[in-house]
């Protein structure tokens, strides 16, 4: 077992150590890389519902466009179903939020077992040295003279390290870099992979099916929302489904020990058993606590990087895991990139806005997913349409387009600095504004939160106005635009939030008058209890 030294060193060859090592290879081939992975072989794994951001990745930098369509399951976007206080609804019965028709933007169910091990065996193919079965013992930084990483298979050199190990997180941990947000936002997942359950889309009647103009449903991540927890439904093949509860612990009493109660609880709700029947076949369960983390720093010009849950992970509503490695591992792309041309302010500037970036990025998709532990149709019908407007036109656009924040006019900021403007800029922000109005809005309701649960429809599609940026990859977002999001999402907040409560109080007001004080509203920043005191009088 001999030295040896490579260009990039990556720990972890799961889905996002594969996945960058892929990309700087195809960029690259004159780097000498290696992936180096505990393990011999993958199983099944959790992270199979992507977004079109990881789409865009994998079809544009790592040229895996038709291998994914012939191999993973397209996704039929986010799919929101809600249920009686007593669990009793029908799938048919539920009121749900989707999509009517297919979406022009792709997005994959993975198959994360083939995926992972595919994309080792790519790797292999096009000179990445895949290290399976090398166990990281320790870690030396050394960022002049080259990293160490004892193994079980000798010493391994390299100018740039990653850690993209996930949760285990070697390097996070020899550096203390690793945050627990267990107290900020307490979750708990479990899951399983089943067979022989039965397809949604053949339950319910022909006029249920056609609602979504029979597109399957199947294929949608399925979010079956409750009061302090939420169920997913997603298909990994034809055969296979991972379902999985993922509880908020400050906000449910839930607690489940193995997989006799995981199998229990989900069989007191009526949709559940629905699905089940009584002829499926539960292939695994597993289960993890403390799920919500972030890393102090992520990229540093010591010229180590962070990446995947490694670096941060929310926890499993919306999906983001695949987005937030789509965007950290282009970032660590650029950085060694300015590093290896001895572009030393380019690159020092991209590691502290780059480490913001991700910083506000994570705050941001924190304010998506933190409030929607209530279980109210009436609440998300308004709350996540806003939450698309700000996906579809900033944050996949932003992706699309690179545009991370970096500037050579800021790289004299410190990352102190940085961190703050970020901090600050979600402080301001329309989406913090938003999270205020649905915390005020569910305060109003209180009592009454699932009165709109059964029964309800809501086709969750954007116009093509409010989808342009991400069509044509952000070359349209600047700062204007940025300014007119900002208000269109305050806009549709208001003017739901403000006719929810006029309905409930039985009122009749105009269109005109609404749109009035909604102006109002967005103009003063005026409370949801205020705009609704100038509705009515």
């Amino acid at each position: 077992m001999q030295d040896s030294h490579y260009d990039v060193a990556i720990i972890g060859a799961s889905m996002a150590g594969s996945c960058l090592a892929r990309q700087l290879k195809l960029k690259h081939p004159e780097y000498k890389i290696a992936l180096i992975e505990r393990k011999t072989k993958f199983d099944s794994w959790v992270g199979e519902s992507t977004l079109e951001t990881f789409w865009d990745y994998a079809s544009n930098d790592l040229q895996l466009a038709y291998y994914l369509d012939c191999n993973h399951l397209y996704k039929h976007g986010l799919r929101f179903c809600f249920d009686s206080p007593e669990k009793d609804l029908k799938l048919s019965e539920m009121s749900e939020l989707c999509r009517k028709w297919f979406h022009f933007i792709p997005a994959h169910q993975l198959n994360r077992e083939k995926f992972d091990n595919d994309l080792c065996r790519m790797n292999q193919e096009i000179g990445v040295d895949v290290k399976l079965g090398c166990v990281v013992q320790d870690i030396l930084i050394d960022k002049d003279n080259g990293h160490q990483i004892a193994t079980t298979d000798g010493t391994i050199q390299c100018r740039y390290l990653v850690d993209a190990s996930g949760f285990a997180s070697p390097l996070g941990k020899k550096l203390d870099l690793i945050v627990s947000m267990d107290e900020r936002h307490p979750v708990i997942s479990h899951w399983g992979r089943f067979k022989n359950i039965n397809l949604i889309d053949l339950q319910g009647d022909e006029e249920w099916r056609g609602r979504t103009n029979f597109t399957s449903r199947a294929l949608a991540t399925n979010h079956f929302m409750y009061k302090g927890y939420w169920i997913w439904l997603i298909p990994i093949d034809e055969e296979t489904f991972s379902i999985g509860v993922t509880v908020r612990s400050d906000l449910s009493s839930v607690e489940l020990k193995n997989k006799e109660e995981f199998i229990e609880f989900l069989q007191q709700h009526a949709c559940m058993r629905e699905l089940l029947g009584d002829k499926f076949e539960l292939m695994d369960y597993r289960s993890m606590k403390k799920l919500s983390r972030q890393s102090k720093q992520s990229f540093s010009t010591d010229r180590w990087f962070m990446t995947g849950m490694s670096s941060a992970f929310l926890e499993p509503m919306l999906s983001p895991g695949s987005a937030y490695l789509t965007d950290a591992n282009r970032m660590i792309g650029e950085m060694i990139e300015a590093d290896m041309q001895g572009d030393m302010q380019g690159f020092e500037g991209r590691v502290k806005a780059y480490n913001a970036y991700l910083k506000l990025w994570y705050e941001g998709f924190f304010l998506h997913i933190a409030g929607n532990y209530h279980g109210s149709y009436e609440v998300t019908r308004t709350h996540l349409e806003a939450l698309l407007m700000h996906w579809y036109g900033l944050i996949l656009p932003t992706s699309y387009a690179r545009n991370f924040g970096y500037c050579p006019t800021m790289s004299h900021l410190s990352q102190e600095d940085m961190n703050k403007k970020a901090q600050m800029m979600i402080d301001e922000s329309a989406i913090q504004q938003i999270n205020r109005l649905r915390g005020e809005f569910l305060t109003l309701i209180e009592g009454q939160e699932t009165r709109k649960n059964k029964g309800e429809f809501f086709d969750i599609e954007l116009s093509k106005e409010l989808m342009k940026h991400a069509k044509n990859r952000g070359k349209t977002l600047d700062e204007q635009a940025i300014i007119k999001l900002d208000k269109d999402m305050l806009n549709v907040v208001y003017r739901g939030f403000l006719r929810s409560l006029s309905d409930k109080e039985q009122l009749g007001v105009s269109d005109t008058k609404l749109q009035d004080v909604v102006n109002m509203a967005i103009k003063d920043k005026l409370s949801l209890s205020q705009s609704f005191n100038y509705l009515i009088n």
